[in-house]
């Protein structure tokens, strides 16, 4: 089990969703992740995807990025509380599907913030994903 004293470093990278960047900014950005991913020896990757939406053209190059150095993932699917329960196993093989990334269901864990559902399962998923470097 991952123990307290361990070090264990979390960095937020920065996003590509809805921000409102100027082309040479996303560029950038775009960049600094890909150098961080090929450089860092990161135990892995918590990818936070929005449950209700389909993969953007920046999902795909996130997810090309990351099996090229065979990166673990793990896939937080966000805003789980606005989707009803009966349709999120379908909106999750949705969203793989359509990243065709290396991730399973396994790799997944439905949250909310709003609710905190989930927030336990990926705290220990987490947990499973460093200890596994």
């Amino acid at each position: 089990m991952f123990n307290a004293g361990d070090r264990c470093y979390y960095v937020d990278l920065p996003g590509y969703g809805y921000a409102q960047l100027s082309q040479a900014q996303r560029r950038s950005l775009a960049r600094l992740v890909r150098d961080y991913v090929a450089t860092r020896g990161a135990a892995g990757v918590v990818w936070l995807l929005d449950l209700r939406r389909d993969p953007s053209a920046d999902d795909l190059a996130i997810a090309k990025l990351l099996a090229e150095h065979s990166m673990p993932v793990l896939a937080a699917l966000t805003k789980a509380d606005r989707v009803p329960r009966g349709r999120r196993r379908e909106r999750m093989h949705t969203i793989l599907h359509g990243l065709g990334a290396n991730l399973t269901p396994e790799h997944c864990v439905f949250t909310s913030a709003r609710t905190k559902e989930g927030i336990v399962a990926l705290r220990k998923a987490i947990e499973r994903l460093v200890e596994r470097r």
